[in-house]
């Protein structure tokens, strides 16, 4: 017998080899052990998707708006795809109101807003910005052609509109340690004894004065908006020079039920491989005619 022992145990090796051992189960679910903290991020939760929700807005030429076949288009659409892409998925865009993604509190209905948001205080404590910035616009007064408003100084007393909830309003109001933007990227003090007209979007000011609509005698938002205008043949012209400089961020919410962290870290990372790479200023001269990818206050 003790002649045949070693070539029984050699079998024996041989057999238990072969199979492999289980691996290791979560006490709960039966899934691995990584995957309840892969259900709690939103960046997992965007690959496994294979979709980012992007809210952005239809009506801010040439930023985003609609062509005439509804598509999609413009500087913040073709950002959005870019980072889309490079995340390897595919965005889908939202138009919530303006109002609803500064304030916060997205109830998960879209993923981050890639909208020309300047990033301020106030949005910080709702909102979280990856970093950094992806371009950079100042902020410019118009006035209808007949308004016999052709100065800054021609502004005090003046009714003017603006974008509800935008940086312009608040500007306007005076209230500028909510913008908190650097001391550097002011360039005027507000007009005095103004009363404001918010409106939707600051685009529609154009359109109201397009219109032949004029409530009020002069209006405020991006350069990229007061150029878009007037090339598209609105009666308007520029008042004096730009009055602040803004800093514009991809925004997501800090009230999501998802950690978003990694997310906004990854974006951060892909924006300013765009920028090393010369994506965002080619971006930045198809739609506007020149680079505001660099920050002025540098």
């Amino acid at each position: 017998m003790k002649r045949f022992l070693p070539v029984f145990l050699l079998f024996a090796l041989l057999l238990s080899a072969c199979v492999a051992p289980a691996p290791p189960q979560s006490a709960a679910s039966g899934e691995s052990a990584a995957a309840p903290a892969a259900a709690d991020d939103l960046l997992a939760e965007v690959l496994k998707n294979g979709v980012i929700r992007v809210s952005t807005d239809a009506n801010y030429e040439p930023q985003s708006f609609l062509n005439p076949q509804g598509e999609f288009i413009g500087f913040d659409v073709d950002v959005a795809k870019e980072i889309a892409k490079r995340l390897g998925v595919e965005a889908e865009f939202v138009t919530p109101d303006w109002d609803l993604i500064t304030a916060g509190n997205w109830g998960g209905q879209w993923d981050m807003s890639v909208g020309s948001m300047t990033v301020t205080t106030a949005r910080e404590q709702v909102l979280a910005f990856a970093s950094p910035a992806y371009y950079y616009t100042p902020a410019q007064f118009a006035a209808a052609d007949d308004s016999g408003v052709d100065a800054l100084a021609d502004l005090n007393g003046k009714t003017i509109c603006v974008g509800v909830s935008t940086t312009y309003e608040t500007w306007l109001s005076g209230d500028l340690e909510s913008l908190g933007l650097p001391e550097a990227s002011f360039y005027a003090d507000p007009p005095a004894d103004v009363q404001i007209i918010p409106l939707q979007t600051d685009n529609e000011c154009a359109q109201q004065i397009q219109a032949g609509r004029n409530e009020f005698q002069a209006f405020l938002t991006s350069n990229t908006v007061v150029e878009a205008a007037i090339r598209e043949g609105v009666a308007i012209h520029r008042v004096g020079s730009p009055v602040f400089s803004e800093n514009l961020g991809v925004a997501f919410d800090r009230a999501s039920e998802k950690d978003s962290a990694s997310l906004v870290a990854k974006v951060g990372e892909i924006i300013a491989e765009m920028h090393a790479d010369g994506t965002l200023s080619g971006f930045s001269n198809t739609w506007f005619g020149e680079d505001l990818s660099a920050d002025p206050t540098k």
